[in-house]
């Protein structure tokens, strides 16, 4: 997507004009994070901002509000980068580049949706979630299972103009580290049947 919007609008509205333009409903929490050259995550501008508990101190720093952070504000380098997570349960991934500042359009409407390549990410899977049928007689793998739809949601890779989905590599190494203690597991169970 390429997506238009002035300086003097807010992150709020450019999180409102992305979850429309790829047609994802607007109930989770969302955060922008200043990005460099890698992508790597830095500041975070979040939906509602940091909460304040007198009673729970602390070390993180402040978070940033969108509603209250202008875009001229954050903008650097004139391909500035942010790293745009909507959902954290299933942490749909955007990267996001400054393409040009060019003057603004009076008769035009901004935030806007510019420019729409490929297809849109679905934000919710169908996942078949029928339990296999098994005999009693029969050997049953109960390995680990990767039909959980959160899990198929944070692992799709859908590539767009201006904002690219990104595959995270947290949840690989969750289910490799999954996997390998379910081996574990198995072969501490096996042992045990063998000597009954």
């Amino acid at each position: 997507r390429e997506i238009e919007i002035k300086s003097t609008q807010n992150f709020e509205d450019f999180h409102d004009i992305i979850v429309q333009s790829i047609n994802f409903d607007n109930v989770h929490d969302a955060s922008f994070f200043i990005s460099d050259d890698q992508w790597r995550k830095g500041d975070e501008i979040s939906r509602y901002g940091s909460k304040v508990d007198d009673k729970k101190p602390t070390t993180e720093p402040a978070k940033k509000q969108m509603s209250k952070c202008k875009m001229a504000s954050l903008i650097d380098d004139p391909h500035q980068k942010f790293v745009y997570v909507y959902d954290p349960k299933t942490a749909w991934t955007f990267l996001i580049e400054l393409l040009k500042i060019v003057p603004d359009d009076m008769k035009a409407s901004y935030p806007k949706c510019a420019k729409t390549g490929g297809d849109m990410p679905k934000q919710y899977k169908k996942v078949e979630t029928g339990a296999p049928v098994v005999d009693d007689d029969d050997d049953f793998d109960d390995g680990p299972h990767t039909d959980d739809a959160a899990y198929v949601a944070s692992h799709n890779v859908d590539e767009i103009a201006v904002l690219e989905g990104e595959e995270g590599e947290e949840g690989e190494e969750a289910m490799a580290e999954a996997g390998e203690s379910d081996e574990e597991e198995e072969s501490a169970e096996g042992g045990g049947e063998e000597d009954l």
